[in-house]
């Protein structure tokens, strides 16, 4: 978990990995702690509607909130639970956002290596072509 997966046989822990480890999971905890904050008074909000209401189960708000918390819990997957799910989960989306900076950068990702080789291509004709566009004319 905390080693470099790129062939680091040692088995120590990285300072880098670990630390990216620790920052996902305070923004886990953070987007967590949110969702709680959120919630709490809008289950009470549910029940006391529920309460007047009475409706059938399927159009309860109360447990139609439940399902929405699962589904947050999910996305949020604090503790791993959920990795292997195929769902959207904050992991995936650091990842995601974790290539796209890393091919913005141009740290040699095989997406960044093949739009440098296709770089330089496309700027030689328009390169050519200003070339001749200043060339004085011929007398």
């Amino acid at each position: 978990m905390f080693t470099d997966d790129e062939g680091d046989d040692d088995g120590r822990v990285r300072t880098s990995t670990a630390l990216r480890h620790l920052m996902v999971f305070q923004l886990k905890l953070a987007a967590d702690a949110l969702r709680d904050f959120l919630l709490s008074p809008l289950s009470v909000a549910a029940f006391v509607i529920d309460v007047i209401r009475k409706p059938k189960v399927e159009k309860s708000l109360y447990l139609r909130l439940m399902v929405l918390g699962r589904r947050s819990d999910h996305m949020i997957n604090l503790f791993d639970d959920h990795a292997d799910s195929g769902e959207l989960t904050i992991d995936r989306a650091v990842d995601e956002v974790e290539e796209i900076l890393k091919t913005a950068k141009g740290d040699g990702s095989p997406d960044r290596e093949g739009a440098q080789g296709q770089g330089p291509r496309n700027q030689q004709p328009s390169g050519g072509d200003s070339q001749n566009a200043e060339a004085p004319p011929a007398d």
